[in-house]
């Protein structure tokens, strides 16, 4: 018989190394399966919001959606990649990244599609959420990292992004990306290049402020040279600074080079004068306590737990090194973007989405600590053991997803903008059908809309010119929002107008009509 405490019983020998190493790559593997199945819960999560956006009614007319498609729809037609203008002829309001995005996934169809316009935006927003659980899972553990990529999508910021043609998501995701990029090379005392690029690509995006709200996180190096075991910032930043010049600023030459004036005018002026008096004539830094109060409703019920976690950093720091710097650089991401944006005279909601990852991944913290205190709470129903935290948490998550059902499909998928919408689409499509879209319309008033669902581009004319070529021999047929408009342009002898278009289909009042000098289309 073998005694006990033998050789072959001690650690460090070969059984005992052996079942240790096994039992390592066992939770390696387990650690990398929960990891592969809470990316594939993610995916899937955003995949069905897409597409539930994708195939709900559509609101295209409301929130100002018509004019980066018209951007979009230049480069399509008239292959205006450096500087894009509208159908009436004006300068874009915004860098152009999100539309050559959008402008490359219509490329392949020849025209814009829906699918084109809100793919970028929803692909920044399950960007983000990827994002936050890559990152939150080294520093925060794959619970906490997972619960903070789902509450950055089941967001009202969340339900917007995944379709609305604007930039907003997409520029939401260069933020997130350069801020995480940043603290990347304050971690490892190099990499500023790839800030300094995705803050380029942030910049292209909508402008300079990205780069200010990227690197907010980095005041947790001052933090940490007050309290904690501080990490100096090192690296060159020298090839960063030379190529974020090269990419924005050779951009903005170029742009300049083609356009001009109208593009300055546009940028530094009309832009900055809209967003200096788009909330009246208060002094900058007055409404300070917008962006907190906007960020309470647009992430609840997340953001309470978000500001509670930010509340804990600050009185509890992590014991962690590693855990209490992240944290740290987080606080300082999300507090200090609501300071600048609180101090600027535009205080739109929307503005808000370059922060609210901070928030959520503070939040994701936050549930799982939840979940601990309730991890012993069970409860039986029906012959079965429940936790009473994945029910709590599974139910917020059923009512979250119902709001972006009930926002897509309930009442609101119903309403007057989306009613005119469907029926645009409608007349686009009758005439698309009859005449066929290359039919020589003349454009006045009607929006825009209706030329990038015919896939045509036709500046728009003025009432008179527009009577004035009525009174032709020649058939014309001109495209208004309202015949009655023209009345005025008239003149005595001019020959009778006739009604080509219905004024409703399926009772919707439908926002274009189609008039002529003949009474069917020739």
């Amino acid at each position: 018989m073998r005694e006990e405490g033998t050789a072959s019983d001690e650690i460090g020998s070969p059984v005992c190394e052996s079942a240790s190493a096994a039992g390592l790559v066992a939770s390696d593997a387990g650690a990398a399966n929960s990891s592969r199945l809470a990316v594939t819960v993610i995916c899937v999560l955003g995949c069905a919001l897409f597409a539930l956006r994708l195939f709900a009614p559509s609101n295209f007319l409301d929130q100002d959606q018509e004019r980066p498609a018209a951007y979009v729809l230049d480069i399509i037609k008239n292959g205006s990649w450096l500087c894009q203008h509208d159908l009436h002829g004006d300068v874009m309001s915004k860098p152009p990244f999100y539309n050559w995005l959008a402008a490359l996934l219509a490329l392949p169809v020849g025209r814009v599609t829906l699918f084109a316009l809100y793919l970028p935006g929803a692909a920044g927003v399950l960007g983000i959420a990827l994002l936050l659980y890559w990152f939150g899972q080294r520093y925060f553990g794959t619970r906490p990292a997972f619960f903070g990529a789902v509450a950055s999508m089941l967001t009202s910021a969340g339900l917007k992004g995944f379709g609305l043609a604007r930039t907003d998501g997409v520029f939401a995701f260069t933020i997130t990306l350069a801020a995480l990029l940043a603290f990347r090379a304050w971690v490892l005392g190099r990499g500023w290049t790839w800030f300094w690029l995705m803050g380029a690509i942030a910049t292209l995006t909508k402008g300079p402020l990205g780069l200010v709200l990227a690197g907010c996180g980095l005041l947790a190096w001052w933090w940490e040279r007050r309290t904690g075991e501080p990490l100096a910032l090192k690296g060159s930043h020298r090839l960063g600074i030379a190529l974020f010049l090269l990419v924005a600023g050779g951009w903005f030459l170029m742009a300049y080079h083609q356009v001009g004036k109208p593009l300055t005018d546009k940028f530094f002026g009309q832009e900055l004068a809209n967003a200096a008096l788009s909330e009246g004539s208060h002094r900058p830094g007055t409404l300070f306590y917008r962006p907190p109060l906007h960020y309470l409703a647009r992430a609840a019920p997340w953001s309470i737990l978000a500001y509670f976690g930010v509340w804990r950093v600050w009185r509890s720091p992590a014991a962690e090194v590693r855990e209490r710097r992240f944290e740290r650089f987080l606080c300082c991401w999300f507090v200090g973007g609501l300071v600048v944006l609180g101090l600027s005279p535009h205080q739109r909601a929307d503005l808000l989405w370059p922060v609210m990852p901070a928030g959520a991944l503070l939040a994701g913290r936050e549930i799982d600590r939840v979940r601990e205190r309730l991890a012993t709470r069970n409860f039986r129903v029906a012959g079965y053991r429940w936790s009473a935290f994945n029910c709590v948490f599974g139910l917020l998550l059923a009512l979250m997803v119902a709001r972006y059902v009930f926002a897509y499909l309930g009442p609101q998928a119903r309403t007057t903008i989306v009613r005119q919408t469907n029926a645009l689409q409608l007349l686009a499509e009758k005439i698309a059908r009859e005449p066929g879209a290359a039919f020589p319309l003349v454009h006045t008033d009607d929006p825009m809309a209706l030329q990038i669902y015919l896939n045509t581009w036709r500046p728009p004319i003025s009432f008179e010119h527009a009577a004035a070529l009525l009174r032709r021999p020649e058939p014309v047929f001109v495209t208004i929002s309202n015949p009655a408009r023209l009345e005025p342009f008239r003149k005595p002898d001019d020959p009778p107008l006739y009604l080509l278009t219905p004024a409703s289909f399926d009772g919707i009042p439908c926002p274009a009509r189609v008039v002529g000098n003949r009474a069917r289309f020739e």
